[in-house]
């Protein structure tokens, strides 16, 4: 009788050791989730914040280039506010595009040159939602644009254009 109960006493040690390695592996399992679904969800938030910064500038370094003709590129205000205009000439119409920041988003209005006393911040289309927005002139030829998301992480841009300017502006 002695074999038996031991064998028994045996058996309940086996199977509570093998409980306890499952417990520990489901415990380590779980912990590795949540420490992933922590690294994953802190990448996400970088993404999203790079997305809005890079997005701007690039939508801006797109358009400069694709308008960069003699003269057609200038730094300008609207209502104060710094504006990036781009001239284009349309048949026989002028027509410009200006970027500018207002109200946490980078915005545009295409208007004909002859109809400038439009031009409000109200009226500018929402483009992208961005923190911050600053254009400048570094010079004749190079125009800087600045981006920055609402937890401060920003991105700065330098486009060099191909055309020259006459009146000192881009």
């Amino acid at each position: 009788m002695n074999l038996r109960g031991g064998r028994n006493r045996r058996h309940i040690v086996d199977v509570l050791f093998t409980l306890a390695l499952f417990c520990v592996f489901a415990a380590a399992s779980l912990i590795v989730v949540f420490i992933g679904a922590d690294v994953y969800r802190t990448a996400v938030g970088r993404v999203d914040r790079g997305f809005e910064v890079n997005t701007t500038l690039m939508f801006v370094a797109t358009n400069i280039r694709q308008r960069d003709t003699y003269d057609a590129v200038r730094v300008d205000q609207i209502e104060g506010l710094p504006s990036l205009v781009l001239q284009q000439n349309i048949g026989e119409n002028t027509f410009e595009t200006w970027i500018f920041h207002h109200n946490g988003a980078l915005r545009e209005i295409f208007v004909n040159v002859e109809n400038r006393a439009v031009l409000s911040l109200a009226a500018g289309q929402h483009l992208v939602d961005v923190y911050s927005f600053d254009i400048e002139l570094v010079d004749e030829r190079l125009v800087a644009i600045t981006a920055g998301s609402a937890d401060g992480t920003t991105a700065r841009m330098v486009v060099g254009l191909r055309s020259g300017s006459s009146n000192g502006g881009v």
